[in-house]
């Protein structure tokens, strides 16, 4: 639904500007009624301000997600929690999304069937609250996804703080090189030819390199967009979706690094649902939507129709060889105890320390290589200019 910035006043007279998800001006209207509001103004976002407006971010959705706990903890009711938290939320996206959301609550409509209505509510955040509702744990479910939140904001912040560093060596590479080639070298052939000396083999090959990037600089940059621009298009696509997803998991250096992570991630949700009281087989479907990878998610077709026959868990993922085979023995072992929730969180657990190690050694390992990528760079364009001086003066080498 599109976004909608409106002004409006309160009884008292004082002005109120905020913006509200909505299936158009009227509901935008009938909203402002039921809070007692008096429409001042009210206009659809732009496209690029409603772009801005409607990024919610998984931090925004963490601290709803813990502040609703609190709030439910300490015995307020689900509608005034709610109305509570979308006038002190800092996004106003979020103020708008929660504004529907507790108009949706005083109409009768339960907490998950509001949330439906929004995308930024995951499937696997929906059905934790409809299983929380049903059970009369609301507020254990709450605690729950509050927990999930946690640990996937923390592992992703993990990984953002460690690609930082290989990301800015790279910026710093390309111009440093892109500086030499077009303007440096051009100037060492100038020397060379007001010597009337002959270039070496080298410096013919840097000058060229440096010319051609010089006059065709803008082919380059179309010709790299329409790489990209078509690589995304077959993406898109069915063959083109699980072409890239099978280079993720076979890829030489990241590809154990993806199969550990979509694991893990996996396992968190797998296990979180279960312990909220989710049936096991909407569980299983949730959690392979979140995997992100459709080859994987293809080979787990057997699991889900296993848990539909009666077959259990272990067995299906045994035969469907989605996953390394500790995790098979350890749902193996949980699932003869009777505690298949905790087997997954374990794996989970286990496959997220190895992800953050992998990736710590990963980072330590490519700013190293991306140095030494631009010292030998470098230092090749710095050996072709030094013998450049040196057959201007005459200089045996």
């Amino acid at each position: 639904m599109p976004l909608y910035e409106y002004e409006a006043a309160d009884s008292s007279g004082r002005k109120i500007k905020d913006v509200l998800e909505a299936a158009g001006e009227s509901g935008v209207k009938e909203h402002l009624k039921e809070q007692g509001l008096v429409p001042l103004g009210i206009k659809e976002a732009g496209p690029g301000r409603g772009l801005f407006l409607s990024r919610v971010s998984q931090k925004d959705l963490l601290d709803f997600t813990q502040e609703l706990g609190n709030l439910l903890e300490s015995g307020m009711p689900i509608d005034k929690a709610v109305y509570a938290l979308s006038v002190y939320s800092n996004n106003a996206a979020m103020r708008g999304i929660l504004h529907q959301i507790y108009a949706d609550l005083q109409r009768g409509q339960s907490l998950s069937q509001a949330l439906t209505r929004h995308r930024v509510f995951s499937s696997l955040y929906v059905n934790m609250i409809k299983a929380g509702e049903a059970g009369g744990v609301l507020e254990g479910a709450v605690a729950r996804l509050g927990e999930f939140l946690e640990a996937s904001v923390s592992f992703r912040e993990e990984v953002r703080s460690a690609i930082i560093y290989p990301v800015f060596l790279i910026f710093l590479i390309i111009p440093a090189v892109t500086f030499l080639m077009i303007f440096v070298v051009p100037q060492f052939m100038d020397m060379l030819e007001s010597a009337g000396q002959s270039p070496p083999l080298s410096m013919v090959v840097l000058v060229n390199l440096s010319s051609f990037i010089g006059s065709y600089w803008w082919a380059l940059l179309a010709g790299a967009a329409a790489a990209v621009f078509g690589l995304e298009r077959y993406v898109r696509t069915p063959e083109g979706r699980k072409l890239f997803d099978t280079l993720k998991i076979r890829f030489p250096l990241t590809g154990a690094l993806h199969t550990k992570t979509l694991t893990a991630r996996f396992a968190r949700t797998l296990g979180t649902l279960l312990q909220s009281g989710v049936p096991i087989l909407d569980s299983i479907k949730v959690s392979r939507e979140v995997i992100g990878n459709s080859v994987v998610s293809a080979k787990l077709d057997s699991l889900v129709e296993g848990a539909r026959k009666g077959r259990g868990v272990a067995a299906p993922l045994r035969e469907s060889r989605a996953f390394p085979p500790i995790v098979v023995q350890v749902v193996s072992v949980g699932e003869e105890a009777g505690k298949l929730d905790n087997a997954f969180m374990k794996v989970a657990d286990r496959f997220e320390a190895e992800s953050r190690r992998t990736i710590k050694r990963l980072m330590t390992v490519l700013p190293m290589a991306l140095i030494a990528m631009m010292a030998v760079v470098v230092g090749l364009i710095i050996f072709s200019l030094l013998m450049t001086v040196l057959s201007i003066n005459d200089i045996p080498f």
